[in-house]
């Protein structure tokens, strides 16, 4: 049981286990030059949002074990954080990856990661510290991240679901402009 205004262990853990089974149904049947429209105007393409989704997933997957596993683990991704996402992309050659690794990847973590926590007693009352790009130490749970994880990944599937509403001309011509 959570405490007053805590989230539900239980419901948030059921948002994280179902974006990969909600992202892949938005994709199925979906022709493979779709992947290359613009999830917002001047940003990544859908094929680029599902490799963030994913590479992100296996990153803070990191952070869950160590919580798991070590009693007070220091986790960092002061070297992820210092370099601009752009960067990233470019690197991980997410222009030129295809996504069906990606999207295998994201739900092997998520099914993964769910088995873990739902047979691990109490795993959201479990503290762990992380190390900012400044140095400084600030203490969160896996549940905070399992919930972070999810509403990042449905977050970014309702941008994917959003572009794909309009046809494939006219999507750049009605997009917002990101700011």
């Amino acid at each position: 049981m959570s405490a007053v205004g805590s989230p539900d262990p239980a419901q948030v853990l059921a948002r994280f286990e179902a974006a990969p089974a909600e992202l892949e149904a938005l994709l199925s049947d979906l022709p493979a030059s779709r992947l290359q429209t613009q999830a917002h105007s001047g940003g990544w393409t859908l094929a680029q949002v599902i490799h963030h989704i994913a590479d992100g997933d296996d990153l803070w997957k990191a952070f869950i074990l160590a919580g798991l596993g070590e009693t007070a683990p220091v986790f960092g991704l002061e070297w992820y954080w210092c370099v601009p996402q752009d960067r990233w992309s470019q690197s991980w050659r997410y222009a030129a990856r295809p996504i069906d690794d990606s999207l295998a990847l994201f739900r092997a973590n998520r099914s993964i990661t769910t088995t873990l926590l739902a047979t691990t007693a109490r795993w959201w009352e479990r503290q762990v510290a992380i190390r900012s790009t400044s140095g400084a130490l600030e203490t969160t749970t896996p549940l905070d991240v399992v919930g972070g994880q999810a509403d990042h990944a449905l977050q970014h599937i309702d941008e994917i679901r959003q572009a794909l509403t309009l046809p494939p001309a006219d999507q750049a011509a009605h997009l917002p402009t990101v700011g």
